[in-house]
């Protein structure tokens, strides 16, 4: 019966009436199909379910596997209203696999259905149902209502603790997670104790919260329970430290890895670069790269491009960026929107502006922030046609400017000498008074000073310098 949700559904078991070889029953919930019935011994299979406007798929069959999963959860929540009606007892095995296809589904109306079938049937207090509720909740979602499940459990296990550690953590309670797991560790029942599962989860925690004391104690709690030697929970150990600012006792457990596995390369890689260390970073990509661990696709695609271009962002090391690009395009890799976003940005900040523009314009959703960057990168290397050009792109689809790119585009009308195109800046300003500070004043004087209008300078000096000075 546990597989009543991932396999097609069974058939019912039902008494032959004496009379009649078979015979109908009237449907105890609407989402029963219309009838059961038996004939020489063989029970007839079930009708598919009512397609999504109500009618019944063509042919009046249909296949289980083609269900969704809600329909599925639909016809499992039947055969257990079936169930009661001929005085079958649901068992904690079934209802953990509808409540479990719920959670997963997030349905919270069906998970509902199932939770008030388990309390008719006496099986809320088994503590597999109580874990698959808490699950239920926690991923709808609904943190007080699964914390009350977690409340009333009269036996907790180690499930029932990490899935409420795991429900705070992941609603973006990391304390409130770490309090439930000191209340794990204070319990008076010692046979219970932190698995490997519970272990990463409270280390993210740590370092979602910046805890380095309480992570330092929970490593050494996972040296005296044997998990030291655990992927997942070295990897969250490197990514715990090196968030906390730690990146010395990270590398001294990436060290101790007999084979560091790429997570854990780019769990250091993040740590190094995430604390100004960007030479160590860009060190152990080529040693990764250089690994001979699985061929270089493999590793470039375990690293993930962020981790691989990020040092080099921070560094402005150009050249180290365009060998991680070189192995990219050599490897048929077309970069995604993130990843192209970030090679724009190494190469303005190298001053590569033209390439930098050219990859940005292979991005189908403009980044608006990299797009400013961008003016401000041609403004800094004299390329004011293309800086004005880009502010032009940035105003004709109304997207919002700030400050710093309103002075980057008086500046690249200075610089081109264009009067009109610095007209239409001014205009721009006018209508947002609260940017005419004493920077942009000077910019729109120096401006009319550079074109010859002389005397429009003196005006915007006098005009917006005396409003400035009564604001000040």
């Amino acid at each position: 019966m546990a597989s009543i949700i991932c396999s097609a559904l069974p058939n019912p078991v039902s008494k032959p009436s004496p009379s009649s070889s078979s015979y109908h029953l009237s449907p105890c919930s609407p989402r029963l199909p219309a009838s059961f019935g038996r004939r020489n011994g063989l029970a007839f299979p079930l009708h598919s379910p009512p397609s999504p406007s109500g009618s019944t798929a063509a042919g009046g069959g249909g296949c289980a596997t083609e269900w969704s999963i809600e329909q599925r959860i639909q016809q499992s929540l039947a055969i257990c209203d079936l169930m009661e009606t001929q005085y079958i007892s649901l068992d904690a095995p079934i209802l953990c696999t509808i409540l479990k296809s719920c959670a997963d589904a997030r349905s919270l109306r069906l998970g509902r259905a199932a939770h008030e079938k388990a309390l008719r049937a006496g099986l809320h207090t088994d503590p597999f149902v109580a874990n698959n509720l808490l699950l239920l909740y926690s991923r709808c979602g609904l943190l007080a209502t699964a914390r009350q499940v977690f409340d009333e459990m009269p036996i907790r296990n180690v499930v029932s603790w990490t899935t409420a550690i795991a429900m705070y953590h992941h609603a973006g309670f990391p304390r409130d997670a770490l309090d439930l797991y000191r209340l794990m560790c204070s319990d008076a029942d010692a046979t219970i104790r932190p698995n490997d599962f519970t272990y990463t989860i409270v280390l993210n925690c740590c370092a979602s919260a910046k805890d380095l004391e309480l992570g330092i104690l929970v490593h050494e709690d996972i040296i005296a329970a044997g998990f030291q030697n655990d992927r997942f929970v070295n990897v969250a150990l490197i990514d715990m430290y090196s968030k906390c600012g730690d990146v010395e006792r990270a590398r001294k457990v990436f060290d101790e890895m007999p084979e560091p596995p790429i997570e854990a390369c780019t769990a250091m890689i993040e740590g190094y670069s995430g604390n100004d260390q960007v030479k160590k970073a860009s060190s152990l990509i080529s040693v990764t790269l250089n690994s001979g661990s699985g061929s270089l696709a493999e590793v470039v695609g375990g690293l993930g491009f962020t981790a691989l271009i990020r040092p080099s962002i921070l560094g402005v090391a150009l050249r180290h960026g365009q060998q991680i690009h070189a192995h990219i395009i050599r490897l048929g890799h077309k970069p995604g929107s993130k990843h192209l976003s970030a090679l724009a940005s190494l190469y303005e900040k190298c001053d590569k502006v033209e390439d930098a523009y050219r990859l940005f314009d292979e991005l189908k959703g403009k980044d608006l922030g990299l797009w400013r960057k961008l003016m401000s990168g041609f403004v800094r290397n004299g390329l004011n046609v293309e800086a004005f050009q880009a502010y032009s792109e940035i105003t004709s689809l109304d997207f919002g400017l700030n400050l710093s790119a309103e002075i980057d585009a008086l500046k690249a009308c200075v610089g081109m000498m264009g009067l009109r195109e610095g007209k239409q800046v001014h205009g721009r300003l006018v209508k947002m008074e609260e940017m005419m500070n004493d920077t942009v004043i000077s910019g729109l004087a120096e401006l009319y000073n550079s074109c010859g209008e002389h005397e429009e300078a003196w005006k915007v000096k006098n005009l917006y310098g005396s409003q400035q000075t009564d604001v000040f």
